[in-house]
């Protein structure tokens, strides 16, 4: 919703009809990395929309590769925006930057390390890709249905225990 709302805007500040596809494009497939890292690094068939996000929100994910969500791949395609001087590929990086923003504000939150480093390749490949060593292992609780969980996504167990 954010990348249909950005591009609306992009739309009429600009007028570039391929800038605002653009960024559409960038706040939505970035995320086609989840798909490629469920099927192909976790080896998981259960091709529900529910499962999917099950094995994400709950913690159930080992190795974290997400080569769409690095900064090195975005400074590479900031470089060849600039060259062919693409209005949708600029627009592409936009929509991109602005979800790569709110990864880093909503799941800043689940990540004990530093959740800035988290989005670099290297960094995720200096760590083996290893979840655990990445997010930790903290339980997480899910909220009750597809949904809630989609729109609202996990919490550590740690902040419903009660204190004292």
């Amino acid at each position: 919703m954010t990348a249909v709302l950005a591009a609306g805007a992009g739309l009429v500040l600009t007028g570039s009809a391929p800038l605002a596809a653009g960024i559409v494009a960038g706040g939505f497939l970035i995320d086609v990395d989840h798909l490629a890292d469920y099927l192909i690094v976790e080896r998981r068939r259960e091709l529900t929309p529910a499962a999917f996000l099950r094995h994400y929100i709950e913690g159930h994910t080992r190795r974290v590769v997400l080569v769409l969500h690095s900064y090195e791949l975005w400074l590479a395609l900031a470089a060849l925006a600039w060259w062919l001087d693409s209005a949708w590929l600029a627009g592409y990086l936009a929509g991109g930057a602005m979800h790569l923003g709110l990864d880093i504000v909503f799941n800043g939150r689940l990540t004990p390390k530093n959740i800035f480093a988290f989005y670099s390749l290297g960094f995720r490949l200096a760590h083996g890709f290893d979840a655990t060593t990445l997010f930790g292992s903290e339980p997480r609780i899910a909220p009750a249905g597809f949904w809630r969980s989609f729109i609202f996504g996990s919490r550590l167990a740690r902040a419903s225990r009660p204190r004292g």
